[in-house]
């Protein structure tokens, strides 16, 4: 017999029964013993074994090590190594094919006076550093990549707390010359999130504003040139984490965001690149810190994940219109966690959640039924 539970109309708060698709996240093993500053978990399969591993960036604004954490197809990392020589302030930790060889390269995304470095993988999870990004004066916060100007190589993205961001181009061989950054014309942002809004074909960027402004959609017009905009949220946001999906099944990118003062809010797409009114999603007093969005339970319907400061994290499952979901709570709520990748480390068909986390050990919680 099928169960039924009730689930929140994050609309007009109106309670609906939807069948029992949820999966629990009860299992968790911690990736190291220690409680530090991290600020992002990363996730892919760095050494070619067909499994996923994990990049743990660390440091934020007290230089540590950044850590490789090599998965042995079961979802447990025996073998773990830093990444680098030296300790720096890192934020996130970027995973895509720099250099065009098959493999995935690393740039992390340090914050001021570090340089942000380029790490070229052998294929194997060995990494080298072949150079920088950017400029190392950027409040650099979030980082990203995605092809920005049509060349088919992925550029990056840095969110810049306090300045503007900017974009930098790939030369295809994963180098990029600081002349070939470009200013995103947008106010200070922690995060950046690259998606096609407006369906032209060409990657946009979705700025949530981080310190009182206005949050902003940066339409790309195929030279990675963002001079048209279209704004979105409340005139004043306060906005730390987002990400972009699918979430009403119409073909059109939405969006979801978390304020740090108000909460997290689900943005549908206008189906003109623009969006509608946010609609909350999760207990306002709660301060979302990251955000990821995938089909966590395979029902071909893209759920939510937040994780909140000292406070258990949420996965809410979409009915597939985007305004419904049923929350079901992971984790111990300790420390903050700052970053989440989602992805099935232990192959059993269903993808795990790696956080990254402040002051509480970085961990990765299983799912199960």
């Amino acid at each position: 017999m099928l169960k039924y539970v009730l689930v929140l109309c994050a609309a007009v708060g109106v309670a609906f029964p939807l069948p029992a698709t949820t999966r629990q996240f009860a299992r968790s093993v911690s990736l190291e013993p220690t409680s530090e500053t991290s600020a992002n978990a990363s996730m892919g399969d760095l050494d070619g074994d067909g499994d996923l591993d994990l990049v743990l960036a660390k440091g934020r604004h007290w230089p540590l090590h950044d850590r490789v954490l090599l998965n042995n197809g079961k979802g447990e990392f025996k073998e773990a190594r830093n990444l680098g020589a030296a300790p720096d302030r890192t934020y996130s930790a970027v995973l895509a094919d720099l250099d065009g060889d098959g493999d995935l390269d690393v740039a992390v995304s340090n914050d001021k006076p570090d340089d942000k470095l380029i790490y070229l993988n052998d294929g194997k999870a060995n990494f080298r550093v072949s150079g920088t990004w950017g400029d190392p004066r950027w409040t650099t916060r979030n980082a990203d990549a995605a092809d920005l100007n049509g060349d088919k190589k992925p550029d990056m993205i840095a969110a810049n707390r306090g300045m503007p961001s900017y974009v930098c181009l790939n030369d295809g061989r994963g180098n990029f010359n600081r002349n070939d950054c470009i200013a995103i014309p947008s106010g200070s942002a922690t995060t950046i999130v690259p998606a096609d809004f407006n369906r032209d074909g060409f990657i946009d960027l979705a700025v949530p504003h981080r310190d009182g402004g206005q949050s902003a959609i940066y339409f790309n017009d195929d030279k990675a040139g963002f001079a048209k905009t279209k704004s979105f949220g409340p005139a004043a946001s306060s906005a730390r984490t987002a990400a972009a999906g699918d979430l009403n099944g119409d073909g059109w990118i939405d969006l979801i965001v978390g304020d740090e003062k108000s909460g997290s809010y689900v943005f549908l797409n206008d189906k003109q690149g623009g969006f509608s009114d946010g609609m909350p999603i999760g207990e306002k007093t709660l301060v979302p810190y990251a955000i990821a969005v995938g089909d966590m339970n395979r029902d071909g319907k893209m759920d939510i994940v937040i994780g909140y400061v000292t406070a258990p994290g949420s996965v809410f499952f979409n009915d597939g219109t985007g305004r419904n979901f049923e929350q079901v709570r992971f984790g111990d709520g300790k420390g903050a966690v700052y970053g989440i990748a989602l992805g099935d480390l232990n192959r059993d068909g269903y993808p795990d959640i790696a956080a990254g986390r402040s002051d509480a050990p970085n961990v990765v919680y299983f799912s199960g039924k």
